[in-house]
Parts: C-alpha cells; sequence; structure tokens
C-alpha cells in the first residue's frame, strides 16, 4: 500500500476500537465456553447422583472426567475457539476495511446514525463477517475424520435466524409503506402477529410425525423426550408405523396381532382388542391405556399429565433460577414466575391433549361419518391430523415466548430434510450456508440490532457490543 494513504489512515480512536474489539472476543470465547461446558458438567452431576453407588470411585472418575472435559474445551476445534475465532477475525478485517475505506474520504465510521441493512457500512460487515463464519466453522470442523454433518445443527440454527432477519426486514418495510398510505389492513396485522404460530406449528407437525413414523431422522434424547410428554407406549407408535407400510391390516392376519394384544393384556383389556383380524376398528380405548372410554376425558387427563406432572416442575425450576441472586425477591415478581410456568405448562398439556384427541376424533369419531375413506387411510389421515393441529397450542404462549418456542423448533424441522451425515466433499454447501447466514447476523447486529429477534439476539448484541 502507498505511504501516503497509510498516512491518511485515522489513528485517532484505533487504539480504543482495538481494545473493545479485544474485549468482545474475550466475551465471545467466555460465551462459548459456558456454553460448551455447562450442559457436559450438567450431565456429569446427574449421572453422579444417580450412580452413587461407589462415593470414593465416583470421586476419582468424576474428577478425571471433569478434567478432561476442561481440557477438550481448550481445543481449537471446540465451540469456544470457535466462537473466539470468528469474532476476532471479524473484528480484525473491519478494522483494517474501515481504516482504509476512511483514507478516501470523510465518510466516517458512524454507525449509529445509519441503522439500515443497505449503506456501505453494512456491505462491509456483512463481507467480513461471511469471511469471519467461513473461517470459524472451519476451524471447527477441521479435526473432523469420516463424513460430514457434525456441525449442521449449528449451521441450520444459523440459517433460520438469517432467515427471520430477512423476512423480518421485508416485511417491516412493506408494513411501514402501506401504513404512511394508510393501506395496512387488519388482515395484514393479523398475518404479521400469527407468523410465528403458524412456522412452529409447521415445525412441531412435521418434528411429530418424523416422531411416529421415522424417529431415526431425530436426535435420539430429542425423540425420548417426546416420547415421555407424549406418555405413550412404544407398542401403539409401531402399530401406527405398521399400519402406514401396510403390514398391519384390518381383517387380514400379517402376523402382527400379538403387537397390541400384548399391550391389551398389561392394561387389562380383552386381548382381542388388540388384534386386527378380530376387532375393527382398534378401539380407542386401547389408545387411552385403558384409562376410559371416553376421548374426551383422556384428553383432559393427558392434559393434566403433561401439565403437572411432566411440565410444571421444570418450567417452575427454569423460572426460579432468576431468583437466585436476589435475598428477597417481590411477591409480585413470585407470582409472576408462578403463572409463567402454569402458562408454558399449560402450552405443553394442551399440545399433548390436542394431538391424541384430534386421533380419535379423525378415526372414530367425526371422520367415519365426514370422510368417505377406507379404515387404514383414515387412520393414517387420523395421525397427520394430529400432527398439524397440535402445534397451534402456542397461542397460549405470550408473544415473547412463541417467538423463542419457535426458533427452537424450527431448525430441527428443517434438519428432516437434510442429511445428518453427507460425503465430505459437499461440505463446502454447509459452510457456505453458514458463512452466509452468519454474514446477515452479525452485519445486522452491528447495524440494527434489534432485527435479530429473541434472547439470542440480546445475547449476541452483548458479546459484540463495544
Amino acid at each position: 500500500m502507498n505511504s501516503r494513504v497509510l498516512q491518511k489512515i485515522p489513528t485517532v480512536g484505533v487504539t480504543a476500537y482495538r481494545l473493545r474489539g479485544f474485549h468482545c472476543i474475550l466475551r465471545a470465547y467466555g460465551f462459548g465456553a459456558l456454553s460448551f461446558l455447562t450442559p457436559r458438567l450438567l450431565g456429569l452431576l446427574i449421572a453422579k447422583i444417580r450412580r452413587n453407588k461407589n462415593k470414593k470411585k465416583g470421586n476419582a472418575g468424576s474428577c478425571a472426567e471433569i478434567a478432561r472435559i476442561l481440557r477438550e474445551s481448550l481445543r481449537i476445534h471446540r465451540f469456544p475457539t470457535f466462537c473466539g475465532f470468528t469474532v476476532a477475525v471479524f473484528y480484525l478485517l473491519q478494522s483494517v476495511l474501515e481504516n482504509l475505506f476512511a483514507s478516501y474520504g470523510n465518510r466516517g465510521n458512524n454507525y449509529a446514525n445509519k441503522p439500515t441493512l443497505l449503506s456501505w457500512q453494512a456491505a462491509t460487515s456483512f463481507f467480513v463477517s461471511t469471511l469471519a463464519g467461513a473461517g470459524g466453522l472451519t476451524l471447527l470442523n477441521s479435526k473432523q475424520t469420516g463424513d460430514a454433518g457434525r456441525t449442521i445443527d449449528l449451521t441450520l440454527f444459523t440459517l433460520v435466524r438469517a432467515t427471520d432477519v430477512i423476512v423480518g426486514e421485508l416485511w417491516q418495510r412493506r408494513k411501514d409503506r402501506r401504513g404512511r398510505s394508510g393501506k395496512f389492513t387488519r388482515i395484514e396485522s393479523l398475518i404479521g402477529s400469527l407468523a410465528d404460530p403458524a412456522v412452529f406449528a409447521l415445525s412441531a407437525a412435521c418434528v411429530m410425525y418424523a416422531w411416529i413414523y421415522t424417529p431415526e431422522k431425530l436426535p435420539p434424547s430429542y425423540s425420548k423426550q417426546l416420547t415421555n410428554i407424549a406418555n405413550v407406549d412404544q407398542r401403539l407408535v409401531i402399530a401406527l408405523q405398521k399400519i402406514r407400510c401396510g403390514d398391519f391390516i384390518y381383517g387380514v392376519d400379517t402376523g402382527q396381532g400379538h403387537l397390541l394384544e400384548s399391550y391389551c393384556e398389561e392394561v387389562g383389556l380383552p386381548k382381542r382388542w388388540g388384534n386386527p383380524t378380530q376387532t375393527v376398528p382398534i378401539p380407542c380405548e386401547v389408545v387411552h391405556g385403558a384409562q376410559t372410554r371416553s376421548c374426551e376425558v383422556n384428553a383432559i387427563q393427558r392434559f393434566w399429565a403433561a401439565t403437572w406432572k411432566t411440565a410444571f416442575p421444570i418450567y417452575l425450576g427454569l423460572n426460579a433460577l432468576r431468583f437466585v441472586r436476589l435475598r428477597k425477591p417481590r411477591v409480585k415478581a413470585l407470582l409472576s414466575a408462578l403463572w409463567g410456568a402454569a402458562r408454558s405448562s399449560a402450552f405443553l398439556g394442551l399440545f399433548v391433549s390436542i394431538f391424541w384427541y384430534s386421533i380419535c376424533l379423525t378415526r372414530t369419531r367425526l371422520g367415519p361419518k365426514l370422510l368417505p375413506l377406507k379404515r387404514l387411510a383414515l387412520e393414517n389421515l387420523a395421525v397427520k391430523i394430529g400432527c398439524v393441529l397440535c402445534g397451534w397450542s402456542i397461542l397460549l404462549e405470550n408473544a415473547h415466548r412463541r417467538t423463542e418456542i419457535m426458533f427452537f423448533v424450527a431448525p430441527r424441522a428443517l434438519a428432516l430434510v437434510v442429511p445428518r451425515r453427507y460425503d465430505r466433499k459437499y461440505q463446502w454447501i454447509e459452510t457456505t450456508t453458514f458463512a452466509i447466514s452468519t454474514g446477515i447476523l452479525l452485519a445486522t447486529i452491528k447495524h440494527k440490532p434489534k432485527r435479530v429477534r429473541g434472547v439470542f439476539g440480546k445475547l449476541l448484541g452483548k458479546v459484540l457490543t463495544e
């Protein structure tokens, strides 16, 4: 570079800028370390509590395991280094290009006065953060052996967030434009408010459909959580799978009668109720687990069990975390936490209740009267309707929680249509997707931080705050 150009690069504030950048790098590394260590150490603690057999041996093993986890977190291809490296590259390239552009004019570096995503500053941020994202993901996969796909969940999470930024920005501009001309209608306002619930409902439908028919596409731990929440015997799920693939046929002995016969015997129902050659259709009481004949009572029972027995203790514990540092929390805050836990628990209970009640209504109540379908086709349709309707229970939650839950489920639904393991020669596709998505997110956080919604947006903003 010409020495005259170098002389023109402004030096005032550069040292302070670099110092702030260094602080951001440390915060990013700390956030990565916290994200990496917390679930592993908690898992180790839970395993220790469950074991609790040989204290002396367990303590030695636990200390060695903790040391191994801490050493692992320091490796160059782990998440903490990835976070620190990505932010470091972002700030390094940003600083170089800012000074370079500033040397050719007085356009300045004031981002606060230009909260737009179409300025040259935003384009610069997108360029450097795209490079940083590509470098970070390459580093994260540097020790990968065999097939690629180790970071697919991170890529899909970033892609969903970046897509939300783009769609949200386009919708806001349309809203502002039509609002100024007085053409923004109530229907459009309703569409905007229902966008998050609709995305969640669609995502939940895909996840529940996969849980029933292709559980191998879901992470094992996630599939296990759904099974526990749904509170259903696995033989019923297997029966639905066999109905779909044609191995469980009413009136035909396909050798699958034993599947539900053994289940009926265990729950105290007549054995023949589980045999498709003797009973057509399988009574809803079998689906209810012999708890009741009434589909409505079964729906209420499932709602109650999922709400208070399964979900409420978890949500109450999560809401109680906010009072860890408070010596004397206010009564209003305690009541708010209690109400929040009850509301979230009711959402989950209603989710389960709608799923099973929709199946019952379709296969035995309304379906045979309204739909001219064969019995097995009706059984398959019942599951699909249950999957489609259960996600709308999200409307019980407030707008903020709807957004957070949607962001949690959408990447998991998207993961159902992409391979979790693939040939390494296609790694460039994932790297490119992640890099562009990272570029969109970091550039938006830099120039219009409120556009990145939810807790993640606030957290990313704090990490990158100068």
